[in-house]
């Protein structure tokens, strides 16, 4: 079973996903921003734009990979699948700790365990609900710097790891840049995760093939998820992510790979002056690419929606498995 936002539904009833976008991202004290106030309304009417986009595709599926301090707001979410028909996954986690982002999560662990404070949380806001919403997360999200995993954001890969075990939802990852996807994979491997409950995210952006490799090597699927990025310093361009994801499926990594876009539908706060990107891109430009290069139709529906569903096939706990 998956579990949405409306409830929890069989794999039967998807068609297309988008599993890695967010409806709403904002930066921890965006809503203090009284020069470019958030409104809310408006985040309303751009999610329902760009659901009539992707509808346009098949798409019915699409995953909110945006994190509790980042602008996530479950109602809003469960009011857009209600209007438009569309199922939409909201996940629960933290995101990287780049500029004291999670002072937070640092002023607790001054007080408790921060890795059994975020544990307790993870799995209430999977069994039982975000606050008064009646909304239950469905995906597990975590996060590293460039560069490096820091302190906080390793306590919230482990935290998020026993929940993973504890609930058997999927987790899914942002890498900065594409980086430090193996040592992500290596991390959760050493808390018993299953692999293939895992997107190590942003392989988009990695330059490194073999590196690539190897993590689908070891069991976890991949992130082919920032097609029309062009603002982030030293990472491929869309020509090249679509040539890297071509030589990744001709060396047959077909079942590993997910595609998305990491499209921000409302950005909340300062708007940076990066291009507007829109959640139909993959479906104009890199389908079309991967047919004229005789790339399968039953490969693509791997890529838009059977892999995505493979992490949901074994979704029970592994609570008190040897790791």
């Amino acid at each position: 079973m998956i579990q949405t936002v409306t409830g929890a539904i069989t794999p039967e009833k998807v068609n297309r996903v988008l599993p890695h976008e967010h409806f709403t991202f904002g930066k921890p004290g965006c809503l203090y921003d009284m020069d470019n106030r958030y409104q809310r309304e408006a985040a309303y009417r751009n999610g329902v734009r760009n659901l009539q986009m992707a509808a346009k595709y098949d798409v019915n599926l699409i995953v909110d990979a945006t994190t509790i301090e980042y602008g996530r707001d479950p109602a809003q979410l469960k009011q857009l699948s209600e209007r438009m028909g569309c199922y939409i996954v909201c996940s629960t986690g933290f995101f990287k700790d780049e500029g004291d982002m999670l002072a937070l999560l640092r002023s607790i662990s001054y007080q408790t365990d921060l890795v059994s404070w975020l544990e307790r949380l993870f799995v209430r806001e999977i069994e039982t609900g975000i606050g008064d919403t009646g909304v239950k997360a469905g995906i597990l999200k975590t996060a590293s710097s460039l560069g490096q995993i820091r302190p906080l954001e390793r306590a919230v890969m482990e935290a998020a790891a026993h929940a993973q075990r504890k609930t058997g939802v999927p987790l899914l990852t942002h890498c900065d840049r594409g980086r430090l996807g193996l040592a992500q994979a290596e991390l959760f491997r050493t808390w018993g995760v299953r692999p293939e409950q895992v997107v190590i995210g942003h392989m988009t952006s990695c330059r490194d093939l073999s590196e690539i490799m190897r993590i689908m090597d070891m069991g976890y699927r991949v992130g082919f998820d920032q097609f029309g990025i062009l603002s982030i310093p030293d990472i491929p361009d869309d020509e090249q992510k679509k040539e890297n994801l071509l030589a990744l499926l001709r060396e047959g990594y077909e079942d590993s790979i997910l595609l998305s876009h990491d499209c921000m539908f409302d950005r909340m706060g300062a708007v940076s002056s990066s291009k507007p990107r829109y959640p139909d891109l993959i479906f104009r430009e890199v389908l079309p690419y991967l047919r004229g290069e005789g790339i399968s139709e039953e490969t693509i529906t791997k890529l838009t929606r059977d892999n995505f569903l493979k992490l949901f096939h074994e979704n029970r706990s592994t609570e008190g498995e040897n790791a």
